[in-house]
C-alpha cells in the first residue's frame, strides 16, 4: 500500500518536483565540478606557477652556510666549494625524478668586462635530457626527438632576451656558440653594447672577446651579469667540469605546519610518520632525496618561491570550497522553499491520511522518500554535468581536462541526498504540526 501511495504520489506536483530537481541538479553539479577540480589543482596549479622560477637549490655540502668569526661574517673570504658536473645527470635519478620539471648547473665567476666588475655565470641555456632519466642527452648532430629539453629557459620562462639565445642543445651548436653570450640589461647600458657587438671580458688573467647574442632582462642579479653556456665559463675560468650550484624547478605539494617544522630533520620523524613524509612530494622530502642522490650536496629550499606556492594554492582552495558550500546551501534553500510550498498545498491530503489513521512517521516517510528519490536522480544528472563542467574550466584555465575519477558518482549523489535531506527539515516540522482536525474543518 505504501509504495502505491508513494507512485502515485511521485507524479503528482510535476512542476514543485521539477523545481527541486533543477536545484538540487545544479547544487550537486556545482559541488561536484569544484571538487574534481580541487582534487586536480595541486598539479596543474604548480605547473602553472612554473614561471615562478626555481624553488630548490643544490649546493656544495657546507657551501651556503655562513661563516661567522668573532661576530663577523667573513664568509666571502672562504675559499670556493664545488660540485662535480659529472653527478648531474644523478639529479634526475631519484625517487622524484618525474617531479623536477627543470635544472641548470650554474658556475660563478667573478670577471672583469670593460671598466666594470662583472659576474660571469655559466648554465645550461638549453639542454635536452634523456627521458630515461639518465642525464644529459647525448646528442653529437642534433636534438633526439624523445628527449626533453631543461636549462635556464625551462627554468626561468619569465626571462626575456632581445636578440636571440645562444644556441647549446647540441656539441655542434656549443662549440659554434662558444664566444656567444647575455648581457644583462644594466650591464649592456653600463657598456653600451648591442645584439650584435663584441667586448672584452677578463677572467681569472685570461682575456676574450664574447658576442652579445641577446640583451637579458631577468628583473634579478642576471641584469648585471654575462650569461654563457657553461662549457664557455670552464674554458675562461679553467674550473673544468666544477658546478657552484645547481637550480631546480619541482612540483610539490604545500608542507602542512607538522612536517614544515619537523622536515627539516627527516630522522627526528617517527617511522610511520617519515614513510607518509618521504612518500609525499613535499619540498623538504624532495631536497632530502637530492641530498642523497648527489654526492657532496646539501639542498636548501627557496622559501620566497615555495611558500608562495603553498599561500596560492591554499587561498585558491579556501575560495572553491567555499564557494562550494555557497552552491549547495543556496540549492537547499531553493529546496525548502519549494518543498515548503508543496505541502502547503497538501495540506487536505495530510490531514486526510491522518484522520484514516496513518500517524506521522508514516506520512512524513511518504513525503521525504518523493523527495529523496527526486533528489538522488538529481544527483545522478549533477555528476554527469559536473564532471563536464569540470572539464570544461579546467582546460580554459589550465589547458589540459581534470581526470574524472569514478569516486565522484556516490560523492555528488551523497551531496544531492545532504541537499534534499536539508531542504526537508523545515517541512517536516510542518507536517508535524498538522492536526487532521483543523485541516479537515476548512474542507
Amino acid at each position: 500500500m505504501f509504495l502505491r501511495i508513494l507512485r502515485d504520489s511521485f507524479f503528482r506536483q510535476k512542476r514543485r518536483k521539477a523545481i527541486v530537481l533543477t536545484a538540487v541538479t545544479l547544487g550537486t553539479a556545482a559541488a561536484a565540478a569544484l571538487a574534481d577540480i580541487a582534487l586536480d589543482i595541486g598539479d596543474k596549479v604548480g605547473a602553472e606557477l612554473k614561471s615562478f622560477g626555481a624553488n630548490l637549490a643544490l649546493l656544495p655540502k657546507g657551501g651556503g652556510a655562513p661563516v661567522v668569526v668573532g661576530g663577523e661574517d667573513v664568509t666571502g673570504l672562504r675559499l670556493p666549494a664545488y660540485l662535480r658536473a659529472e653527478d648531474m645527470p644523478k639529479v634526475k635519478d631519484n625517487f622524484w625524478k618525474n617531479n623536477i620539471l627543470a635544472y641548470s648547473p650554474v658556475l660563478d665567476v667573478p670577471a672583469q668586462a670593460g671598466a666594470r666588475t662583472a659576474l660571469l655565470r655559466g648554465v645550461w641555456i638549453e639542454r635536452p635530457i634523456d627521458p630515461s632519466g639518465d642525464g644529459e642527452a647525448d646528442a653529437k648532430t642534433a636534438v633526439p626527438t624523445s628527449a626533453s629539453l631543461t636549462g635556464v629557459r625551462a627554468l626561468n620562462p619569465y626571462w626575456s632576451v632581445k636578440g636571440r639565445w645562444p644556441d647549446d642543445r647540441t656539441a655542434a651548436s656549443r662549440e659554434a656558440a662558444r664566444d656567444e653570450a647575455l648581457v644583462g640589461r644594466d650591464l649592456a647600458e653600463a657598456l653600451r653594447v648591442a645584439p650584435g657587438d663584441r667586448f672584452d671580458v677578463i677572467v681569472s688573467g685570461r682575456r676574450a672577446s664574447l658576442l652579445v647574442a641577446g640583451i637579458l632582462t631577468a628583473g634579478d642579479a642576471e641584469d648585471g651579469a654575462v650569461v654563457v653556456p657553461i662549457e664557455t665559463a670552464w674554458r675562461l675560468s679553467g674550473a673544468e667540469g666544477r658546478v657552484s650550484r645547481v637550480s631546480l624547478r619541482a612540483l610539490t605539494t604545500p608542507e602542512s605546519a607538522v612536517y614544515e617544522r619537523l622536515g627539516a630533520d627527516p630522522r627526528k620523524l617517527p617511522a610511520k610518520e617519515f614513510e607518509k613524509w618521504i612518500c609525499t612530494p613535499f619540498v623538504s622530502s624532495i631536497a632530502y632525496e637530492l641530498e642523497r642522490a648527489v654526492p657532496g650536496s646539501e639542498a636548501r629550499v627557496v622559501r620566497r618561491i615555495a611558500d608562495s606556492e603553498g599561500n596560492v594554492l591554499r587561498r585558491i582552495s579556501g575560495l572553491m570550497a567555499l564557494v562550494a558550500v555557497m552552491a549547495v546551501l543556496a540549492s537547499a534553500l531553493t529546496v525548502t522553499s519549494a518543498l515548503t510550498t508543496g505541502v502547503l498545498e497538501r495540506r487536505s491530503e495530510i490531514g486526510l491520511l491522518k484522520a484514516m489513521g496513518a500517524g506521522s512517521p508514516r506520512v512524513v516517510a511518504l513525503f521525504v522518500s518523493e523527495a529523496v528519490m527526486v533528489g538522488a536522480l538529481g544527483g545522478l544528472i549533477g555528476a554527469v554535468l559536473g564532471a563536464l563542467l569540470a572539464r570544461v574550466i579546467s582546460s580554459s584555465v589550465f589547458g589540459a581536462p581534470v581526470a574524472i575519477r569514478p569516486l565522484s558518482v556516490p560523492l555528488a549523489v551523497a551531496a544531492a541526498l545532504l541537499i534534499t535531506c536539508a531542504g526537508c527539515i523545515v517541512p517536516v516540522r510542518r507536517i508535524l504540526r498538522f492536526r487532521p482536525m483543523e485541516v479537515l474543518r476548512g474542507l
